[in-house]
């Protein structure tokens, strides 16, 4: 269970003292738009990751709105709340709420955030090191700020590739203004990720981009992200099926899923009883998927499901689904739903190019088809469903193999960690305000929700 401790204490600034950085202990700072009980699982696991090791961790957050933009019961937004979860300082800040695609709409939810989140500043000055989760890459602004007054360095765990994932999002339409926007991200991005101490992208394409780009080589590592590991049941090698094909795809059912050609190839096996595909999740496009596949023989949405219930639907699948749209950007992106069915040991068909399908193939953990070719991923489903089931099971073998090697939640936090460590060892000791001891936590309730 997490447990919250509820304070709306205020800044006492004539507790500020000056102090000199501590050595052995740290203070890192994990500043993310999302924390629990957000479904968000890397800055809390990187978190808790971090007071494993010994040091000292508070975050800086948003209230918890995500996935469905409305603010969680329980909370109610205001300046100098904070709460322990799980042994941490959660310290949150009020901003927009709002999940919307309206661009001005989505710029306030991101900006309302990074201008709140300076107000914990006296909660941060002792800082060796912030880490900053960069989804949205605004999320970051406060660490930005923070370095360059008061010197704190910060690495930067890069998840999507800005400008590319605003600009080809389609959110910023594709004229004048998505071309300004563009050049006005790329001149701050410029800033943000070269006078950051460290990037963590998340495929070696990101990281060749990145370095491309400008950024320093020997300050960008590759770390890739970790499953739910506690909602996931491994597949066992005899429960593949004898007979026919069961697909899963499980994630947003949104624009870049290239969803509506999944449904196109699975159409050409109406006919055949033995081929089975179920989709669960919820999206933007989910009404327009369903029409599409209206009158399927084959096809199920299963709507919204659980971590939990996702991990059951992967022991009944022969395949995991992990498909987008072919957009440049695309083949430095590991989609989080790969590693999930890596972790349980199921193969998958994809359709991303670049890292995904080279992990793939290097690894024999699946089958790779052409993004937004129908004739291409149903002749991918066609393989698949003229596969044995011991054929099946080594791939799914494969498949758990790729990510304990490459993806397990011990192998990349303690990566993460490692760098952090680094980063504030090699930071010249300096001066600053000690942080603000009023700023605490000072009653107990118990959440209710699950770590």
């Amino acid at each position: 269970m997490m447990k919250r401790i509820v304070s709306n204490a205020l800044f006492n600034t004539s507790n500020g003292l000056f102090a000199t950085r501590r050595r052995g202990k740290r203070h890192v700072v994990v500043l993310s738009q999302f924390y629990r009980p957000e479904p968000h699982k890397f800055p809390p696991g990187v978190a808790a990751a971090v007071a494993e090791a010994g040091h000292r961790v508070s975050v800086v957050t948003g209230y918890p709105n995500r996935p469905g933009g409305k603010l969680y019961s329980g909370y109610r937004q205001r300046f100098r709340f904070s709460e322990v979860i799980d042994g941490i300082v959660v310290h949150r800040v009020p901003l927009v709420v709002n999940h919307s695609r309206k661009a001005l709409e989505r710029v306030a939810n991101f900006l309302t955030f990074s201008m709140s989140a300076l107000s914990v500043t006296p909660a941060v000055l002792d800082a060796d090191v912030v880490y900053a989760y960069a989804t949205p890459a605004t999320a970051a602004i406060p660490a930005q700020i923070w370095h360059k007054l008061f010197g704190i360095p910060y690495v930067l765990h890069v998840q999507d590739l800005w400008p590319e994932s605003v600009t080809d999002s389609g959110m910023l339409g594709t004229g004048p203004v998505n071309r300004v926007a563009a050049a006005m991200l790329r001149f701050w991005l410029d800033r943000l990720y070269g006078n950051a101490a460290g990037l963590i992208a998340i495929s070696p394409g990101m990281q060749r981009l990145l370095v491309e780009r400008g950024y320093r080589e020997d300050r960008c590592a590759v770390v890739y992200n970790w499953a739910a590991e506690h909602a996931i049941t491994v597949k066992s090698g005899d429960s593949f099926s004898n007979n026919g094909l069961r697909l899963l795809y499980a994630g947003n059912l949104g624009r870049m899923q290239d969803l509506e050609t999944v449904i196109s190839a699975a159409r050409r096996f109406d006919e055949n009883t033995d081929f089975q595909l179920d989709i669960a999740g919820g999206g933007l496009l989910e009404d327009d998927l369903r029409a599409a596949a209206a009158g399927s023989s084959n096809t199920r949405f299963l709507g919204k499901l659980s971590l939990e219930d996702v991990g059951k639907r992967y022991l009944e699948a022969d395949f995991q689904l992990v498909t987008l749209k072919d957009i440049p950007i695309f083949r430095t992106t590991v989609p989080s739903k790969l590693q999930s069915s890596l972790a349980a040991g199921v193969p998958v068909i994809t359709t991303v190019q670049g890292d995904v399908a080279d992990l793939i193939t290097q690894y024999d953990a699946g089958i790779v088809a052409e993004p937004e070719n129908a004739e291409s991923l149903a002749q991918a489903f066609k393989t698949a469903l003229n596969m044995s089931p011991t054929q099946r099971a080594r791939m799914g073998a494969n498949a758990q193999r790729l990510y304990a090697e490459k993806m397990s939640h011990a192998s990349s936090t303690s990566k993460i960690v490692a760098m952090l460590d680094g980063v504030a060892s090699r930071s010249a000791p300096r001066k600053t305000l000690e942080a603000n001891a009023s700023y605490a936590p000072t009653s107990h309730h118990d959440s209710g929700v699950k770590a």
